[in-house]
């Protein structure tokens, strides 16, 4: 079957490879960062002394994949595997890619502009400043506020809730924390301000897309119980199971090609009767 968010797949699997070669160029030398980690890690003062690709290639590269550090690449991989599948197949992997380069892009920027203003609004200043910001945590966090547009009654566990909660909350949720965590001076080396960057550039993109990309039919209003729905499902119920196999199997395919529309009452009482729909 084929694989239905390529992107997502290549995504995580080039993290993981820029991951394994960081820690591999490092052996030995556990305090010294590698030639990748100073080639693609970006800060103020190395885009102005000429390193323009760092706002491209930052995202690749995650915290020393050592120890508790670990958990910085298998937070932002597993977010995006969770998040990313479903988001890619409703978008497709061009529009998927976009959004991603695009929020890490956009991440990058509010990243550099709260650098500058904390630098007094000078040049000088901004030249001055050596912090590095490495990590796809915006990139994925615009696939999260994607997701958030596409799928906004899906229910998310976000700690420190016990309870489950609208993803749409959820996102505007995160917003206002890293607002109020920017200004946490122990938490400075986190990058809140390119988390924000990441989610509205994902929230606005997929707002601009939301009228072209049709909803699948599993996320169409409920149905209801009426004399249509009834009559539908005593005809199906009545279908030889020849006749029931070549109906569902051209429905499935024509979903599968992403003819998503809302689901005629025949349509859904086939799915009720394959126990595809409940």
């Amino acid at each position: 079957m084929k694989n239905p968010a390529p992107v997502t797949r290549l995504i995580i699997l080039g993290n993981v490879a820029v991951a394994v070669l960081d820690v591999l160029l490092t052996l030995g030398q556990p305090r010294t960062d590698s030639i990748v980690r100073q080639l693609l890690a970006l800060s103020p003062a190395n885009l102005l002394d000429g390193a323009w690709w760092e706002p491209f290639t930052y995202m690749w590269l995650h915290a020393p994949p050592v120890g508790l550090w670990v958990t910085h690449i298998l937070f932002n991989m597993m977010t995006l595997s969770i998040f990313g599948r479903p988001v890619e197949s409703r978008l497709g992997s061009r529009r998927f890619l976009m959004i991603y380069f695009l929020g890490g892009l956009a991440a990058a920027g509010f990243f550099l502009g709260q650098t500058w203003w904390a630098a007094g609004h000078t040049w000088e200043g901004f030249h001055s400043v050596t912090q590095e910001i490495v990590g796809a945590s915006g990139a994925v966090l615009a696939v999260v506020a994607a997701f958030a547009v596409y799928f906004p009654d899906a229910r998310l566990f976000i700690f420190p809730f016990p309870f489950p909660i609208r993803a749409s909350k959820a996102v505007g949720f995160f917003i206002v924390l890293s607002l109020i965590m920017m200004f946490v001076p122990a938490l400075s080396f986190i990058g809140h301000s390119a988390h924000i960057g990441g989610l509205l550039a994902g929230y606005v993109l997929a707002r601009a897309w939301l009228r072209e990309i049709p909803a699948p039919p599993v996320l169409a209003r409920p149905a209801q119980k009426t004399m249509d729905e009834m009559a539908a499902t005593l005809a199906v119920a009545n279908l030889s199971d020849a006749d029931f196999r070549r109906e569902v199997k051209t429905l499935l395919g024509e979903l599968g090609k992403g003819s998503w529309r809302p689901l005629s009452p025949r349509e859904r009482a086939l799915l009720r009767r394959a126990h595809l729909l409940v």
